[in-house]
């Protein structure tokens, strides 16, 4: 039976920070009862998380939301580029022996 491991993996991360914004990381690590490397791994994930966040999510107003969807419903008539391709798929399936389509 495979046993599940909760073995944290570590890594350094070295880098120069102003003075004044150690000071405030480590008074605000002191108030919350936590070690400056627990503080500064806390925010640095939580940042990570956040940036990440926002570049996966398109933002939209309403109106552009609106005009997407219009555009969406109407669709576009295919290109000769796309037509094309269509047909060449269709041969390409309608010859394979292989069953690989």
């Amino acid at each position: 039976m495979a046993s599940i491991s909760n073995e944290t993996h570590y890594a350094r991360l070295s880098c120069r920070i102003d003075v004044r914004i150690k000071q405030r990381a480590e008074e605000a690590a002191a108030l919350l009862g936590q070690s400056i490397t627990d503080f500064t791994e806390l925010a640095l994930a939580e940042k990570a998380n956040l940036v990440l966040a926002q570049h996966a999510t398109i933002a939209l107003s309403e109106r552009d939301f609106e005009r997407f969807v219009a555009h969406i419903d109407v669709g576009a008539a295919p290109t000769a580029a796309l037509q094309q391709a269509v047909e060449r798929y269709k041969l390409d399936a309608a010859n394979d022996t292989a069953g690989s389509w």
